[in-house]
């Protein structure tokens, strides 16, 4: 964190937006008082998946090891050859 005087930071504006750039905290002070805050703007979000892979690169967490596969689903049978759904409807 780098404090800075309004008078100064006028002066260089274009040397303190570099260090922003580099990742400092600028500090701008009045009287010897903060009274804001520089800091380097974020970068565009990256997508749930680019994050989920840099914590997996990063060894903060494991992804799952195969891909999930969407089971068929099979119709119910009943004794009198009428579908669970038609039955269903019948009743209501």
């Amino acid at each position: 964190m780098i404090l800075v005087g309004v008078r100064d930071l006028k002066a260089k504006l274009s040397h303190y937006i570099k260090q922003t750039k580099s990742g400092s905290e600028i500090v701008v002070t009045e009287h010897g008082k903060a009274v804001a805050r520089l800091i380097k703007e974020p970068t565009a979000q990256k997508s749930i998946t680019e994050k989920l892979y840099k914590l997996a690169q990063e060894g903060g967490i494991e992804l799952p090891k195969k891909t999930r596969t969407k089971k068929k689903s099979v119709p119910l049978k009943t004794n009198n050859k009428k579908s669970a759904s038609e039955i269903l409807l019948e009743s209501r």
